[in-house]
């Protein structure tokens, strides 16, 4: 949930849950009186962790095999490892240097698709839906009715646990294999506070929904449908 999300007050049922001006979720997926409780992205600390460490230790063997050819500063340990390889022909410590340095883009680059599936991602919870919505230039949008949710399961590793995320699993009776409910919500930050959001407008079956238009009555031009028609005699 974003920090700079204003509360609202809430007339509801669900009074006691926060109410969020979503910052990141399109208004056109809103539906007029639909309240937002929950808008989060999975946590950077599921994402960014492991290839910001081996970018960092890349840099470092770049430049230690740099030092040693170049005659920079050293690192210790690590430059003279490198100047102990030896550089007759061909010229192996330079080739020992381009390889570092294809893999210091390569690690880059993965940093780069980490960044691209933390943004595409957005998970919300209205007062009448679970909504998930991807993509960065197209957009894909899927929403799950809360009176189809039959259950929220969470899941934390010890490592989760102390960094303050986990993953959830929303059971809904429209499951498919391309659905909410049968997919793991990855890295998502207070994922039991997000359990108890979830668990708390299922149990409050008599929050209005969203209000749709009433279908117009029907008028025959005839005599009402439950009801034979006027008697009239058989032609002679």
């Amino acid at each position: 949930m974003s920090r700079d999300a204003r509360s609202l007050p809430v007339a509801r049922a669900t009074s006691s849950l926060p109410v969020i001006t979503p910052r990141h979720l399109k208004k056109e997926y809103v539906a007029a009186g639909e309240l937002v409780h929950v808008e989060t992205r999975a946590t950077k600390l599921y994402y960014f962790p492991g290839p910001i460490l081996a970018l960092l230790v890349m840099f470092l063997l770049d430049y230690s095999s740099a030092s040693a050819l170049r005659g920079w500063s050293p690192v210790p340990f690590l430059t003279s490892a490198f100047g102990k390889i030896p550089n007759g022909s061909p010229p192996i410590q330079m080739y020992v240097m381009d390889l570092l340095g294809l893999i210091t883009a390569a690690v880059a680059f993965w940093l780069f698709i980490r960044y691209l599936q933390w943004i595409r991602t957005i998970y919300v919870i209205t007062d009448h839906r679970v909504i998930i919505q991807r993509g960065i230039a197209m957009r894909d949008v899927d929403d799950v009715p809360m009176n189809q949710v039959r259950g929220v399961d969470v899941h934390q590793t010890v490592g989760q646990r102390i960094l303050g995320y986990g993953t959830i699993r929303i059971s809904a009776e429209t499951g498919t294999a391309k659905s909410i409910g049968n997919e793991d919500w990855r890295g998502i930050p207070k994922p039991f506070q997000m359990q108890r959001t979830i668990e708390s407008v299922m149990q409050n079956p008599s929050v209005p929904g969203i209000q749709y238009p009433q279908q117009p009555a029907v008028f025959y031009s005839g005599p009402p449908p439950n009801q034979p028609p006027p008697y009239s005699p058989p032609p002679r």
